[in-house]
């Protein structure tokens, strides 16, 4: 009997370390998740301005070539008018 009782005691305290064991581990694992969610999460966002930084620089030469175009443009038109004002004062 002498070893039954101390088999029942040492499963007993066994169990018990098992538990403590699963409470500390257990939050862990759930932590291990969110990490790997928020890696996931960052990635994602990373991506995403990486995007968005191709195409606010694609807007920004589109800009520049649309400011170039309307420069052009303007000298244009100033050199038509500079030459209808000397059409119009010799006529």
């Amino acid at each position: 009997m002498a070893e039954s009782d101390a088999l029942q005691k040492a499963t007993a305290r066994l169990s018990a370390a098992v538990d403590v064991l699963e409470n500390f581990i257990g939050p862990l694992f759930g932590e291990e998740d969110s990490v790997v969610s928020l890696k996931q999460k960052l990635h994602s966002v990373q991506h995403e301005r990486d995007q968005l930084l191709l195409e606010l620089n694609a807007e920004r030469a589109r800009a520049r070539r649309l400011e170039a175009a309307n420069d052009e443009v303007s000298d244009r038109l100033d050199a038509v008018m500079g030459s209808l004002r000397g059409v119009a004062a010799t006529g």
